[in-house]
């Protein structure tokens, strides 16, 4: 009787035994991972931003020269641009000499300024003048020409537009006078240049000239 129950425990303990090292071999065989890979790459080319101009004389075709100005006369100068980059971009009507466009804003009533964008207008004063102590903003007049002036928004490569600028003395004006056209006043009182600059700048879309991360000339490939 002892040795049959001994020899039935020695038989499950046997089978147990084998039981574990198929559970064993279950485990190890089914336990490798599968894997697959490809490859790629990330590359790029910066965009650019550029703009091409005409109507005016110069290299940029952009000079233009206003002659025998009479008060109440106006007389108006045309550029024409395009975008020859490869993105979208803004294009804006700059004034960056601020003595030249001073002289503009310090007319009051003796001078009349008007932009247009597109054949549409969309600055107009009769009453240039800069000056924040005579000219509080309500209750006036006073409309000074501003530094920059947005003309065109997400311009397409290869579409363009076109921008005016029209000027005339007031027609209270009498006598002669050195205005913007002539020269413009220094500190001194003194004229070494002439005219009124200004130029044409592309930037990107949403992207003002004056942002400080804006460098001139950096206009991509």
């Amino acid at each position: 009787m002892i040795k049959s129950t001994t020899g039935k425990l020695v038989g499950f303990i046997g089978t147990v035994a084998v039981s574990a090292a198929l559970v064993g071999f279950a485990a190890t065989g089914t336990g490798a991972y599968f894997s697959d890979s490809r490859s790629g790459a990330v590359t790029g080319a910066t965009g650019s931003i550029k703009v091409v101009t005409s109507g005016g004389g110069g290299t940029d075709g952009l000079d233009f020269r206003f002659t025998d100005m009479l008060p109440g006369e106006p007389q108006t100068a045309t550029a024409t641009y395009q975008n020859s980059g490869h993105n979208k971009q803004d294009v804006w009507l700059v004034f960056p000499n601020a003595d030249a466009l001073h002289a503009l804003n310090n007319l009051g009533h003796y001078g009349q300024a008007h932009v247009g964008s597109n054949g549409t207008e969309i600055f107009a004063s009769t009453n240039l003048n800069d000056d924040g102590s005579s000219c509080p903003p309500a209750g006036t007049d006073c409309n000074p020409l501003p530094a920059q002036i947005p003309l065109a928004s997400n311009v397409a490569p290869g579409n363009g537009g076109s921008v005016s600028f029209s000027f005339a003395y007031g027609p209270k004006l009498k006598g002669n006078t050195v205005g913007p056209f002539n020269c413009y006043p220094l500190g001194d009182g003194s004229c070494p240049a002439n005219g009124l600059p200004f130029k044409i700048v592309a930037t990107q879309h949403g992207i003002a000239p004056n942002d400080a991360n804006n460098t001139p000339g950096n206009v991509g490939h």
